[in-house]
């Protein structure tokens, strides 16, 4: 049996036409992830009122490794939303401004409440499902508080 002599052209070119296929999507699906989604608003019931913040939520351990205080963005608070409970230290590690810190059971009700200036690491002594970040002196924060995304 003989093999047709334009058979290793014609993989070669079905080769390089996949290749160039592969890299346009890679550069559009890089080029559709650079723009971060818009802010969103969180809701807080307090005491004194229902209070709507320009927010961002972090769902991700990429997000949550960048606090309210490193970000560039005009927000007034960070709700940082984890999978599990977890009792692990919240820091405020390379912050430009202090934070009040809120942690939250699974339902969005407040648990503890913590100001923490740059650089400060707090560890509420308690399981928490979230956090809601806000810049301090926005808004009197107290445990019962409920926090909606």
């Amino acid at each position: 049996m003989d093999r047709n002599p334009l058979f290793p052209l014609a993989a070669f070119l079905l080769l390089v036409l996949l290749s160039v296929f592969s890299f346009m999507g890679y550069l559009l699906a890089a080029r559709r992830f650079q723009t971060p989604p818009p802010p969103t608003q969180v809701t807080v019931e307090t005491r004194e009122g229902t209070r709507h913040l320009r927010a961002r939520l972090a769902r991700t351990p990429e997000a949550w490794s960048r606090g309210l205080g490193v970000r560039q963005e005009k927000l007034e608070a960070l709700l940082y939303l984890f999978p599990q409970a977890t009792d692990a230290p919240f820091s405020a590690e390379d912050y430009r401004f202090p934070v009040v810190v809120a942690f939250l059971d699974g339902e969005g009700r407040v648990l503890k409440v913590a100001r923490l200036a740059p650089g400060e690491v707090v560890a509420p002594g308690t399981a928490y499902r979230g956090v809601l970040e806000v810049r301090e002196g926005l808004l009197p924060l107290q445990p019962g508080d409920r926090v909606l995304p």
